[in-house]
């Protein structure tokens, strides 16, 4: 009698087992690749989906309001590096936007619009500043549906490339690894109190002056 009342009992523990088993394995064979589950376990700082801001392009930097700052804490690098204070915000999805300006020790200059995540260490460059028109030129994504005449593309067909491409682990011209992990990033969140003038701010106090070309 004990021994037929202890095999039922022990029957009907694992019969819960065996459902939440069941369930789980259901669960695996049926979940969607790249459910919410799956970016959780991949990075568990990631809460939910990111989602970016529409960008607008800000108005050209005026050279003299550059605000310099510092590559790798060295002196013998062949560019110099400044940010356009008014063209710097923070977006409701944390990306920290801001337009570089990257010239040669000759007076070459580059001039880049670019987003900056803190979170995942990644950045993208929106859009360059043409010298001779002194406007923006937006970096087409690749659509191997377009034409490849590019002379007959228009301006509408440039539009944001989705890569997002990560930030480097610095050197004499890494700027981006310089602003992330110096003056716009805290971890893995944006730096301060999460307000334009405060990155600005942290530029200023390290910045070594500069020269437009």
């Amino acid at each position: 009698m004990n021994v037929k009342t202890t095999t039922r009992g022990a029957r009907r523990a694992l019969v819960p087992l065996a459902l939440a088993t069941a369930l789980a394995l259901t669960a695996c064979g049926h979940a969607p690749t790249g459910n919410i589950e799956d970016k959780l376990l991949m990075d568990p700082f990631n809460d939910k989906p990111f989602k970016e801001d529409a960008v607008t392009f800000p108005a050209p930097p005026v050279d003299r309001d550059a605000v310099p700052f510092d590559v790798g804490g060295r002196n013998d690098s062949p560019l110099r590096f400044a940010i356009d204070p008014k063209s710097v915000s923070i977006g409701t999805d944390n990306v920290v936007r801001y337009t570089v300006l990257i010239t040669s020790k000759t007076g070459a200059r580059n001039v880049n619009y670019e987003g900056l995540r803190c979170d995942t260490a990644e950045r993208r460059i929106y859009a360059t500043l043409r010298n001779d028109t002194n406007q923006w030129i937006g970096n087409r994504a690749v659509d191997m549906n377009e034409t490849a005449n590019a002379e007959s593309a228009s301006m509408n067909a440039y539009k944001p490339a989705t890569d997002w491409q990560r930030v480097g682990n610095g050197g004499p011209t890494d700027y981006a690894s310089a602003l992330m992990r110096t003056y716009f990033c805290d971890v893995r969140s944006v730096a301060g109190d999460g307000k334009p003038a405060t990155l600005v701010r942290r530029l200023k106090d390290s910045g070594r002056g500069f020269t437009g070309p």
